[in-house]
């Protein structure tokens, strides 16, 4: 395989070899590092910008699914920035996020705020963006009332998540407006108003997303098990909150996905789920200024991969 004189293949260890019907020598993720250790940003950039353009990432990305690129030197985000924009993609629009981020450049940004000792189980990348009809997976998801800079919790505020036309002189029925219609913006999605009062009069909100377990990739055709069933499962497995009420030791909603009836999946078909992605993952070891380029064409529309 040949990309372009400055970007070759390279072996990398973390790497795991697909099966049949994959093609053989098929990796996931592919690696790629510059031919010349002291080649230049600007460089580099122009180069992912001539294979984009030509359409060999895409080819990339269609065989293996992901790329690692070793040894850029990309020395702060503003220059991972510039690097992500080369690529000549759509920039995603977050809306309804339930995690808090910190945007650190122009579309970059922490992918979690949420403190150190929280584990991050396996899931997709906007797994909870409704799009596309099919199996159905539902997801409940809580935004508390309270400040747009809010940092004591790894979740987003109702203000965070949906309020960003809001603004601080609007009554409580014009906030309710614009953050509605913020919500409606995401196709099958529906949402109430909880524990309004004198001094929460806003109140906090509960989104419901019912979306497809099963996405098919829309260039190669091939069915993925893209959606956060399984992070959702094992953060309610780890809290003791699989049966109802779902309530946590701090009396907290946290349950895990259901049918999109409303009634549970069993067990047994979310555990075969998580020892299927254990035996299957692999584990990619971050380095400064290393980049990995994720297929996301699944949840989102046939231009809009994301780097992470």
């Amino acid at each position: 395989m040949s990309t372009a004189e400055l970007l070759r293949p390279a072996p990398y260890a973390p790497s795991v070899p697909l099966p049949a019907p994959y093609p053989g020598d098929t990796t996931i993720p592919l690696s790629l590092r510059p031919a010349h250790p002291n080649s230049s940003v600007a460089d580099i950039t122009a180069e992912i910008r001539a294979l984009s353009d030509s359409g060999r990432i895409r080819d990339l990305l269609d065989r293996h699914g992901a790329i690692y690129f070793q040894g850029l030197g990309l020395p702060n985000a503003d220059e991972f920035s510039r690097f992500a924009h080369a690529f000549g993609w759509t920039p995603h629009e977050d809306i309804g996020n339930p995690v808090r981020r910190t945007v650190l450049a122009p579309n970059v940004a922490t992918a979690n705020e949420g403190p150190n000792t929280m584990p991050v189980y396996p899931h997709n990348e906007f797994g909870l963006s409704p799009h596309y009809p099919a199996y159905n997976i539902k997801y409940q998801l809580f935004h508390a009332n309270g400040p747009r800079d809010q940092t004591g919790s790894p979740g987003t505020t109702v203000l965070q998540a949906y309020g960003q036309h809001v603004l601080d002189d609007d009554d409580t029925e014009t906030a309710r407006r614009k953050i509605e219609a913020e919500i409606s913006r995401l196709p099958g999605t529906t949402w109430k108003w909880e524990n309004q009062s004198d001094v929460n009069q806003l109140g906090d909100l509960r989104v419901f997303r019912v979306l497809p377990a099963i996405r098919n990739h829309p260039r190669t055709g091939q069915p993925a098990f893209f959606n956060n069933a399984v992070s959702r499962f094992l953060n309610a497995l780890s809290s003791d909150t699989l049966l109802p009420p779902h309530l946590n030791s701090e009396g907290e909603f946290q349950p895990p996905v259901f049918y999109g009836d409303g009634s549970l999946i069993p067990r047994e078909y979310l555990d075969s789920a998580v020892e299927y992605i254990y035996e299957t993952r692999a584990l990619v070891s971050w380095r400064d200024g290393d980049v990995l380029l994720l297929d996301n064409h699944a949840v989102q529309h046939a231009r809009e991969p994301w780097v992470g």
